[in-house]
This record gives structure tokens, sequence and C-alpha cells, in this order.
């Protein structure tokens, strides 16, 4: 198993591809050509109403992670609303997507959180769990081919794996696994709030 301790250091901030926003990209498997990438794990703020990048070709899921409720309007699809407690929202990245930020905070912009990957090639998950109390227990893909990514967008989260190994991943941080087979996830003293991912080869 190989862990990969993550922080802002290591992130890296860019301007969206419609120059709209800007993203804060935690991981990558860069390519070249396209759009750059096979996947890409990020974050993204949101003060404005406005249109999505167009990524064709690439699954998309979006999930917010502080600051307010997005409306987004899809492409032949209902609208929905976005808060801290929906689940994240799945879409292709070749739609036409706008959104509507709702601030809890005058002036203080939505955070939210993106995982896209390159559908021909690569699949992902996603979820979001609140920490408090008790544990959760994080069943890792076996596949070698498979990376696992945790976010801790609040608090600070243990992650405790089956070999005994421990990590500490504080608010803000990441950690990026390949290989093991499961994880005990666990808040440390107060609630904890995180983002997990999982990519893999189709």
């Amino acid at each position: 198993m190989k862990l990969q301790a993550l922080g802002p250091a290591d992130f890296l901030k860019m301007p969206w591809k419609n120059g709209q926003g800007v993203t804060t990209e935690l991981a990558v498997a860069r390519r070249a050509g396209g759009d750059g990438f096979d996947w890409r794990i990020s974050t993204a703020t949101v003060a404005a109403p406005g249109p999505f990048s167009v990524f064709a070709g690439i699954d998309r899921s979006l999930a917010i992670v502080r600051g307010g409720t997005l409306k987004l309007n899809v492409e032949g699809r209902p609208d929905v609303t976005l808060t801290t407690r929906t689940p994240p929202y799945a879409f292709g990245g070749e739609l036409n997507v706008s959104s509507v930020p709702v601030l809890e905070t005058a002036g203080v912009p939505i955070d939210d959180f993106n995982v896209m990957t390159r559908r021909a090639e690569w699949r992902h998950t996603l979820a979001q769990h609140r920490l408090d109390g008790e544990a959760l227990t994080w069943v890792l893909p076996a596949d070698a081919e498979v990376v696992a990514f945790l976010y801790c967008s609040q608090g600070q989260v243990w992650a405790t794996f089956g070999d005994g190994q421990a990590v500490s991943v504080p608010e803000g941080h990441a950690l990026r696994i390949e290989g093991g087979d499961m994880c005990e996830l666990r808040a440390d003293a107060n609630p904890a709030e995180v983002f997990l991912t999982t990519l893999s080869r189709r």
C-alpha cells in the first residue's frame, strides 16, 4: 500500500477553462492533448451566476463543501439545487450547465468539490460524509489500478488502515492511497467532513 499526504503547498491554483473562476487542483493524471488529463480532483469557488466550462467526453461529479447552495441548470435535465447535505451530482462534461449561487454570507463564495474522469478510459465514485463520534469503514478496491483519495474539508480525521498504519489528515489536506483493502475513518475530537473518491480504469 502506498500513502501520500498532500496539503495546500502541493495544490495548484488555475483559472477555469472559461476564465470565469478559479480552480484548485488537488490531484491529477495528466495526458497530452485535449483537456490535458485522464482524471482530475479539484475544488473551486463560485461567487456569481454563470456557465460551467465544457469538457467533452468527461464524466463529472460535483458536491458543495461550504458557503451556501448552488442551483444548477443542466441541459436536458430538471434544475437541481445542491447543498452541503445533498449527494454529489453527476453529469456529462459536454452538457451545457449554468449555476446560480445563493451565498450564506455576502461576499464569501461557495466552495465546491469536483471529480472528473475521461469516460472512455476511467470511471469514478464520490461520496461525502460527516464524521461525528462513530467510525466510518471505507472499503478500498483491491485492484492495483485503483486510486483512492480522501479530502478533509472540515475538522481533522484519523485514517487507520488494515495493516496498522494510521494517518492524521487536517482540514484542507488530503491523502492519496494506492492499494490496501479497508480504512477506518474517525473524527479527531470535533466533527469532521470528508470527501472520498475512487478512480479506476475501465
